[in-house]
C-alpha cells in the first residue's frame, strides 16, 4: 500500500513540479489539516502533520512531503533525517497557503531536530492575542507564544513566513551548520515590565558555519539578528549575507528600537562574515550593527554592507572592513580598538544622503522570486527597478510589500523586459496579533522592501 501511495502522489504532482523531482527514486507524500495518523500520505489518505514529521518508515532521503493548504493548529516536532546528497523536503503545496498556528503552545510552534531536511515556503505563527508578561526577563513563566527552534544539524529553512511567536527562529549550537534563507520574519516577541523581548533570529553556533542569508526581518519586539550568548555559549562561524533588517523593537512602540544586527557575547567569537546586508530605522535611531559585545574576539569580515544607523565594531583582533556604506548622524561607525580604518575603503555619510539606492536579490531556490530593497532618499513617488536578472520576458509576475506579504499586491503584470516602476508609498507593517489598534511606524516613501513573485 505504501509503495502504491508513493506512485500515486508522484503522478499527481509530476505535471506541475516535474523539474523538482530529479531522481526516479524520489517520492512525494501529502499532509492535510484533516489528515490522519492512519493515512499513508496519498491524496486519498493524507497524513496529519505530526505523523509526517515523526518520520514514517516510508519516507526516505530525497523525498518530499507536501503541506496542503489550511491551518495546522498546535505545536509540532520534526525528527526527519535526510542525507547530505538527498535531503528530505517539507514544503507548502503549489498555489496554497499552509499555516502552522501554535495558539496556546508554550516554547514551541515548530521544534526541529533530525538532520539534512529542508522546510520550505509555509507560514508559522501564533494567533494567541496575549502580548504582555507580568514578569521581567527573557523567560517569563506566563509566556506561551512559542517559536521555531532548530536543534538538529544541517537544516534549511527556506522562504518561510514566521510571525507573532515569542521569537522567529532559535538556531542553536546543538546542531551543526544549517541555513535560514529568504524568510520573512516579523512581529515576534512580547512586552514585559523591563522592555520588549523576542528577536527575529536568536542564534548560537559551535561547529561549522550557520548561514543567515536574504531574510527580511522587521518589527520584532526586540532585536533583528541576535547571535549572542553568555560566557558558556558559542558564537562562532556565522555567514550573514543579503539580509534586510529594519525597525526591530517597533512592535512594542515606535521609540523602542533595537539593533538590527548583533553578533557577539560573553565568549570569544571567530569566523564571522557580514556581507551585503541592509538596515534601516525610522529616524535612524537604532543601531545598524553591533559587532562584538563583552568578550575579546578573533576575526571578522565586514564587506559591502549598506548600514543606516550607528555601527560599532569592538574587541576584535582582526577585521577586514571594505566596501561598506555607513550612514547616520555624527560619526556613524566606530572601531575599537582601531584594527581597521573605516575611512580607507568605505563610504561614510554623516546625515541624510541624496539620490536612490536599489538592491535586487534574486532568490536562490525559486526562479522568478526576489527581494528588492529601495532607499528612496529623494522621496520620489515611484522608482524604476531593473528585474531582468529575475524575470524572463513574457513572464507573469506580482510584487508584494514585504511589510504586508499576504495583502493585495503592489502591482502585477507581464514582464516586458523594461524597468518596473514600483510605487514608493507609505507602506506600513501589519500590526502584531493582540495589538490590532497599534499603528507601526511607516518607512515609505524613504525606504521600502518588496518581494517579487511569479504571477498566476
Amino acid at each position: 500500500m505504501a509503495r502504491l501511495a508513493r506512485m500515486r502522489v508522484c503522478v499527481l504532482f509530476v505535471a506541475v513540479l516535474g523539474a523538482s523531482v530529479g531522481r526516479a527514486s524520489a517520492a512525494e507524500f501529502l499532509v492535510s489539516p484533516d489528515g490522519k495518523p492512519s493515512g499513508d500520505g496519498s491524496r486519498a489518505r493524507p497524513w496529519d502533520l505530526a505523523t509526517a514529521l515523526a518520520h514514517p518508515a516510508s519516507v526516505r532521503p530525497g523525498d518530499t512531503i507536501w503541506l496542503l493548504g489550511g491551518k495546522y493548529v498546535g505545536g509540532f516536532e520534526s525528527r526527519l533525517k535526510g542525507a547530505a546528497a538527498a535531503p528530505i523536503t517539507v514544503r507548502q503545496a503549489p498555489g496554497m497557503r499552509a499555516t502552522i498556528d501554535g495558539v496556546g503552545e508554550k516554547n514551541t510552534l515548530l521544534t526541529v531536530s533530525g538532520e539534512w531536511t529542508r522546510y520550505w515556503g509555509f507560514e508559522v505563527m501564533s494567533s494567541n492575542p496575549k502580548r504582555q508578561a507580568q514578569t521581567p526577563g527573557s523567560a517569563p513563566p506566563e509566556s506561551n507564544r512559542g517559536g521555531v527552534n532548530a536543534t538538529g544539524s544541517n537544516l534549511a529553512f527556506i522562504n518561510l513566513v514566521v510571525h507573532d511567536g515569542s521569537s522567529g527562529f532559535g538556531f542553536w549550537s546543538s546542531g551543526e551548520g544549517g541555513e535560514i534563507y529568504g524568510c520573512i520574519i516579523y512581529n515576534n516577541g512580547w512586552e514585559a515590565p523591563d522592555r520588549g523581548h523576542g528577536h527575529a533570529v536568536y542564534a548560537q553556533n559551535r561547529i561549522g558555519t550557520k548561514r543567515l542569508v536574504d531574510n527580511v526581518m522587521f518589527n520584532q519586539f526586540c532585536y533583528g539578528i541576535h547571535a549572542y550568548g553568555s560566557s558558556r555559549a558559542f558564537i562562532n562561524g556565522f555567514h550573514v549575507e543579503g539580509n534586510v533588517s529594519f525597525n526591530n523593537g517597533a512592535a512594542k512602540s515606535p521609540t523602542s528600537l533595537h539593533p538590527c544586527i548583533l553578533v557577539g557575547g560573553g565568549s570569544p567569537s571567530e569566523r564571522i562574515e557580514v556581507i551585503e546586508n541592509y538596515t534601516y530605522s525610522t529616524g535612524y535611531g537604532a543601531a545598524a550593527m553591533q559587532l562584538g559585545y563583552g568578550a575579546a574576539n578573533k576575526d571578522a569580515v565586514v564587506k559591502d554592507n549598506y548600514f543606516v544607523g550607528p555601527t560599532s565594531i569592538r574587541k576584535w583582533e582582526k577585521v577586514a572592513l571594505t566596501g561598506n556604506t555607513f550612514i547616520g548622524p555624527g560619526n556613524p561607525v566606530s572601531v575599537d580598538p582601531p584594527v581597521a580604518d573605516p575611512r580607507t575603503s568605505n563610504v561614510i555619510i554623516s546625515g541624510r544622503p541624496r539620490g536612490v539606492k536599489v538592491a535586487v536579490r534574486p532568490n536562490a531556490y525559486e526562479p522568478g522570486r526576489a527581494h528588492v530593497i529601495v532607499y528612496n532618499w529623494d522621496r520620489r513617488p515611484a522608482v524604476d527597478v531593473d528585474l531582468s536578472k529575475v524575470l524572463k520576458t513574457g513572464a507573469k509576475f506580482k510584487v508584494a510589500s514585504a511589510q504586508d506579504f499576504f495583502g493585495e499586491p503592489v502591482l502585477a503584470g507581464k514582464y516586458d523586459g523594461k524597468p518596473v516602476r514600483l510605487p514608493m508609498k507609505e507602506y506600513r507593517a501589519v500590526p502584531p496579533v493582540g495589538k490590532e489598534t497599534y499603528v507601526p511606524p511607516a518607512t515609505g516613501p524613504e525606504f521600502n522592501v518588496f518581494v517579487v513573485l511569479p504571477g498566476e
